[in-house]
């Protein structure tokens, strides 16, 4: 199974348009974690592909059904905790990011909203711990660092393979 995942678009869709198509026959779905939302989910149906997304703090004023600021995703057999992470302080540490998504039994927490791509895997630190990966794909159109980026994670059953996609 193969996701490929968005953030910080602020709109600029022209990117995100372009990995889609070319992406559109190997992914089995598409995600957006915030801040261009709206119209991540608008090109989605446009170009009739499966799209997740959460809202971030610049989708505050979405119309109509109003984005979640979390959600759990399955992809075969990992759970994935997706959310913008303005709300956990991602811009400081990453430790409420870790625990909201172990809260929720996931391997894998994508966030957003730094626009600079992470991609680490934290070991367990004690007996009841358990590993986590943490997952940012940066920034598709207003980069914080080397250049444009979205993610594409591969999994297959509870193997996952998570990867930066530089433009």
């Amino acid at each position: 199974m193969t996701v490929i995942v968005f953030s910080d678009s602020h709109g600029s869709d022209y990117a995100m348009r372009q990995v889609i198509l070319k992406q559109k026959p190997y992914a089995d779905y598409f995600v957006h974690l915030g801040d261009g939302a709206p119209s991540f989910l608008a090109l989605c149906e446009e170009l009739s592909v499966l799209g997740y997304a959460v809202r971030g703090n610049c989708d505050l004023f979405t119309k109509g059904n109003p984005l979640p600021a979390s959600r759990v995703l399955i992809a075969d057999e990992v759970k994935l905790y997706l959310t913008h992470g303005d709300r956990l302080g991602v811009g400081f540490s990453t430790e409420a990011l870790s625990l909201a998504a172990k809260e929720q039994g996931c391997l894998v927490a994508l966030y957003g909203h730094t626009h600079i791509a992470d991609n680490r895997y934290l070991p367990a630190t004690c007996e009841n711990d358990t590993p986590i990966y943490l997952f940012n794909p940066g920034s598709i159109a207003r980069p914080r660092d080397t250049g444009p980026s979205y993610g594409r994670i591969d999994v297959k059953g509870k193997e996952i393979l998570l990867n930066i996609v530089r433009l």
